[in-house]
């Protein structure tokens, strides 16, 4: 049988191991052996150095008393020439540094290092130089060198070592040869037992060792050809169940394909993490590697999610959740992220350690974006991109809870609505309304500060959230000019519109203790809902009693419908008169409401509320009919109906989304027997926007049935002068905003005279409203305007002092008759 010289088999680790603690043992012997050797041979030396100072001592006194240092240097080199060892040279030198005496060494050589006793081989050359003090009557006067060869106590102890050295080899050679002899007997058997398991780990399952003897070496023969059969028989099992386990293999292989995902496997115990070739793919991973560090799939996670997934990752760790799962964003090779999903699981191993973890991972960046675009869309309007109402109030409700947890300055909610908007989209579409409201919005965005907010929450009301307030005015401040800069003229479908707009505000330091941002912005709203009462473009701020009044609006919601229900709302009339002559030329027909609880209620409480509850068609008719019946009984008394006034009926704007308005109207007059003449229907201009569109075409029905048209408040809506003459009607009313200020203010007289002019140049006639003074009245008839209404000449008339204005001497006859 061949011997195994192998390192690591057992006879050569005995050999080993034996040999070096031979080698050692030898080893100090002989160490010791030099140690003592060395110590003998140093003070052998030491005694020779002695002696030799003594005496050279003795001689140097001796001489140098007489001063016969010549005499001395000639002895002592007959006795340096007779010397074969011991002393070679000898010099001494005076404390001048004058040689006295020099034997044994040139005149011009340098006294060579002091050895301070050395034995151990001697300085240069095998020599020890030794210096001593030259002592006369205790004085030093000098001093003495001189050199002692050591070359025969080098070479003696030279001979030991070599000799000591040889016997120690062959004692580790002997003893090599030995144990290997007795290490062959001991493991002969062991090396076939090893035969036999290298016989088995190469799949020879059915080998088998020889089981000779009794001793332990043979009942471990026995058991091994026991474990070899156990083992032919499990492997038979395994290969079984690897048959198996591939199929599943490739039916789990088939299913992540299909699933289009990667995998990975993170040896925590290696440090090193298995990423399958999709996995490289989606995660953005250097491609034809398979292993990675941890640390290298870390640096691949955005900076905002690689705190998020450590957390996960090492919350499923510790073992607080069943699986790891994170969505981020992992950097592309193109430097850009993609979002994706990972999942995974633990293995654990003693003490519940995590030792391996595996999963995979999923490309999840279109779903992600859409997910991510659904919950913008959820909390952003889709044709302004503003915060809609729901992120709108989140906002609002943070700034309170921050204002009420750590103070801060004060800050203001806007409530602002488009005014008309509805008119837009009737006279040019959707479209443009639209494209007017996405110029509301960039004006908006524009004109925000660093931490302000705007947003969209209704068809035509935004919300603004106006941060870092110092006090009520400069809020009230910001307020004005944001609504002057909405109001500027804006080009829509070619148009130019004038776009009108109302502000309600609520300032913060009124809700300390709440965080309700919805009371916040209904509490804005109700300050717009004021202005709307104000009329005009205005801004106002919310105070304690405007809830008490929204609340009242609620009610007066129930009450409107019941009033036109028990037919509680009347119709008065105010004369418009012809200003050169001042005789009464029509009637405004007014809608009055006098409520059982509150009394008489001006038109602009509860004419808006008609039209946002959608009974405003239903006010309309019921003053055209009261209007008709009025005429009726007019045309009664009078002799002709020449002497009845014509009579003016507002129509709501929204009144023309209705197709069949102009065939309703109709009807009811004829339903009368008047003469249509004798009705003049008033709508702003703002209706007329759109000379081609449905209220145009409304009003034109209207005119071709014998009826006149009136535009009321003109000046103020979105039309343009420059289409007035497309424009079917008769009259034009000038707003009152001109009349009021007309007598201070040269710039809007020559606004009013020229618009006077331009009516007329157009065969339109004109009427001043809200006039209350005989200058304004003076200032207007020099103008050219044709007729005036307002408090001046009569407030509205009920149907009684109508009938005594008109009949007035008529009804006196007959009372006296």
């Amino acid at each position: 049988m061949k011997l195994s010289l192998r390192l690591s088999s057992i006879r050569m680790r005995l050999l080993l191991a034996s040999t070096v603690v031979q080698v050692v043992l030898l080893t100090l012997l002989l160490a010791n052996s030099v140690r003592l050797m060395n110590q003998a041979t140093n003070a052998s030396l030491n005694t020779l150095v002695n002696q030799n100072a003594t005496m050279l001592h003795a001689m140097a006194v001796a001489y140098g008393d007489m001063g016969e240092f010549d005499a001395l240097q000639d002895v002592l080199g007959e006795l340096l020439s007779e010397a074969d060892e011991g002393l070679i040279y000898v010099r001494i030198v005076a404390p001048d540094r004058r040689v006295l005496v020099n034997a044994g060494l040139p005149d011009t050589q340098a006294l060579p290092e002091v050895d301070h006793g050395n034995a151990r081989g001697g300085g240069a050359g095998g020599i020890v130089h030794v210096r001593r003090p030259l002592l006369l009557e205790r004085n030093e006067v000098g001093f003495m060198q001189f050199g002692v060869s050591v070359s025969v106590l080098a070479a003696a102890r030279k001979a030991i070592t070599e000799q000591g050295a040889a016997i120690a080899l062959a004692e580790i050679l002997m003893t090599f040869g030995l144990l290997s002899g007795i290490g062959y007997l001991l493991t002969r058997n062991l090396t076939r037992l090893l035969a036999g398991s290298e016989a088995i780990a190469a799949g020879k399952l059915d080998h088998r060792l020889p089981e000779n003897g009794h001793d332990e070496l043979a009942r471990l023969a026995r058991r091994f050809n026991v474990m070899a059969a156990n083992l032919q028989d499990r492997i038979g099992e395994l290969q079984d169940s690897a048959e198996r386990l591939k199929a599943s293999e490739q039916r789990y292989e088939l299913a992540i394909q299909g699933a289009h995902d990667g995998l990975w496997d993170w040896n925590i115990t290696e440090g090193q993490v298995y990423c399958s070739p999709r996995y490289c793919e989606i995660a953005g991973l250097t491609a034809g590697r398979l292993y990675y560090s941890p640390d290298e799939v870390l640096t691949g996670i955005h900076p905002d999610d690689a705190p998020g997934y450590r957390a996960k990752m090492i919350e499923h760790l510790k073992g607080f959740s069943s699986q790891f799962k994170c969505e981020y964003r992992a950097r592309q090779p193109d430097g850009n992220y993609r979002w994706v999903m990972t999942r995974g699981v633990a293995v654990r191993g003693d003490h519940d350690r995590a030792v391996r973890m595996a999963g995979s991972i999923s490309d999840v960046h279109a779903h992600k974006l859409a997910q991510v675009r659904l919950q913008y869309d959820a909390l952003h309007d889709g044709l302004t991109g503003l915060p809609n109402r729901a992120l709108f109030l989140e906002h609002v409700r943070s700034a309170l809870g921050q204002q009420r947890r750590v103070g801060g300055q004060d800050f203001a909610v806007l409530a602002i609505n488009l005014q008309r908007f509805r008119l837009v989209n009737d006279s040019f579409g959707h479209e443009a309304g639209d494209a007017l409201l996405r110029q509301v919005a960039h004006t908006l965005q524009e004109t925000l500060r660093y931490g302000d907010i705007a947003a969209r929450v209704g068809g035509d009301q935004f919300a603004l959230l106006l941060n870092r307030i110092e006090n009520p005015a400069e809020a009230l401040r910001l307020a004005e000019a944001l609504r002057e800069r909405l109001s500027k003229p804006t080009s829509v479908a070619g148009q130019i519109l004038y776009p009108k707009f109302r502000i309600g505000m609520a300032l913060s330091s009124d809700y300390q203790d709440s965080e309700n941002g919805d009371t916040m912005l209904r509490d804005a709203d109700n300050a717009l809902q004021r202005t709307r009462q104000r009329g005009g473009d205005s801004v106002a701020i919310f105070h304690a009693s405007m809830h008490a009044q929204a609340l009242e609006s609620l009610q007066l919601e129930g009450d409107l419908r019941d009033a036109l229900t028990r037919n509680e709302l009347s119709v008065h009339f105010q004369p418009i008169v012809a200003l050169d002559s001042g005789s009464i030329a029509s009637f405004e027909a007014l809608v009055r409401w006098r409520h059982p609880g509150r009394g008489m209620l001006p038109p602009n409480l509860f004419v808006p509320l008609a039209e946002t509850l959608g009974l405003i068609h239903e006010l309309d008719m019921l003053v055209l009919t009261r209007a008709c019946e009025r005429i009726a009984q007019w045309r009664e008394r009078a002799c002709s109906d020449a002497a009845v006034p014509k009579v003016s009926v507002n129509l709501s704007a929204t009144q023309f989304g209705r197709p069949d308005l102009a065939g309703e109207i109709i009807a009811e007059v004829d339903r009368h027997g008047l003469p249509r003449e004798m009705l003049r229907f008033e709508v702003t201009e703002s209706v007329l926007a759109q000379p081609e569109g449905p209220a145009a075409e409304i009003l034109q029905k209207l005119r071709t049935a014998g009826m006149s048209v009136l535009i009321d408040d003109f000046g103020t809506g979105y039309s343009a002068l420059s289409y007035l003459h497309t424009i079917p009607c008769d009259l034009v009313k000038l707003d009152g905003s001109f009349v009021r200020s007309l007598e201070h203010d040269g710039r809007l007289r020559t606004i009013v005279a020229r618009s006077i002019e331009l009516a007329h140049d157009l065969g339109m006639r004109v009427v001043a409203e809200c006039i209350e003074t005989t200058r304004q009245a003076e200032l207007l008839l020099g103008m050219g305007c044709d007729y005036g209404q307002g408090y001046l000449f009569a407030r509205p008339l009920d149907d009684d002092a109508v009938e005594h204005l008109l009949f007035g001497q008529q009804l006196a006859q007959e009372a006296s008759a």
